[in-house]
């Protein structure tokens, strides 16, 4: 009996450790992904999934083994070119790239990662996880940014037109263009009165005269200049009056006026050259 006792003892004991050991087997675990199963949208340059783990995936003698972990899929099965990166940032983050290969447009992936992945720790995944994504479609992308261009296309045209027209506008307003109105005829389009409409005409010129005659106004102030002052006509500077060479800021001295003078001074002292009558008798 009392060996019958310690035999079921050793089982239940044996029982508890293995089931021990299952539990703490497997705990690396998948948490997130992007894409998510099933998402839309990849692009199909420079493609990759990233994956996020619970635990660190860092430990290099793990790298060459959890490579083999790692399949992307065509559609037709067929396994694509990957390289599998490790951020040593961002604890369980795994990127897997593809390798020098563009996906198709509109086509659909899948990723694969096999339940024999492991972590840093040694821990394994302990089931197959399946990631299927699908590419953008290409060609839809292309029409509708060529959409947009020509929808802002359309937009800066009508902008530019605008305001040339009321930079045209204003250029009038200024140069004080009077446009000719037909006084019946925007009587039979608005429905108002001829006398009523000449009216309006009459107020609408008689301000733009004065505001005409306010920019004229303004302008020969402007005008306004010294009467010493040089005029500019036709890009022809002209001077009212001879200046000496020192009115334009030179300082170069001829010698003409100081020659004048000395030859001045020796005439005076040299006295006249005329002969005096010294012969003459006087009677």
């Amino acid at each position: 009996m009392k060996k019958r006792i310690g035999a079921i003892s050793v089982l239940i004991l044996l029982m508890v450790m293995m089931t021990t050991s299952l539990c703490f087997a497997g705990t690396l675990e998948l948490e997130d992904s992007y894409p998510r199963n099933e998402g839309k949208g990849m692009q199909v340059e420079n493609s990759g999934v990233k994956l996020y783990f619970n635990q660190n995936m860092i430990n290099k003698d793990n790298e060459a083994f959890n490579l083999k972990c790692f399949k992307l899929l065509d559609e037709k099965g067929k396994a694509l070119p990957i390289r599998v990166l490790y951020s040593p940032k961002e604890k369980g983050l795994v990127l897997v790239l593809v390798d020098k290969q563009t996906l198709l447009s509109d086509s659909t992936y899948k990723l694969v990662v096999s339940k024999e992945l492991e972590a840093a720790s040694g821990d394994t995944l302990g089931e197959d996880i399946m990631i299927k994504f699908h590419t953008v479609d290409t060609s839809s992308a292309v029409k509708a940014n060529m959409v947009m261009m020509g929808v802002m296309m359309v937009g800066v045209i009508w902008f530019s037109s605008r305001s040339a027209k009321k930079q045209e506008e204003k250029a009038k307003e200024e140069v004080g263009a009077e446009e000719k109105v037909n006084p019946y005829k925007l009587a039979k389009e608005t429905g108002k009165s001829v006398e009523e409409i000449v009216a309006k005409d009459l107020k609408e010129k008689e301000k733009q005269r004065k505001k005409r005659e306010k920019l004229l106004a303004k302008e020969n102030k402007d005008v306004d200049y010294d009467e010493d002052e040089d005029i500019s006509v036709n890009d022809n500077k002209r001077v009212r009056a001879p200046r000496p060479i020192s009115a334009g800021g030179s300082t170069y001295i001829t010698g003409r006026k100081a020659a004048a003078e000395e030859a001045a001074r020796l005439k005076a002292q040299a006295g006249t050259t005329r002969p005096k009558n010294k012969g003459k008798k006087k009677k």
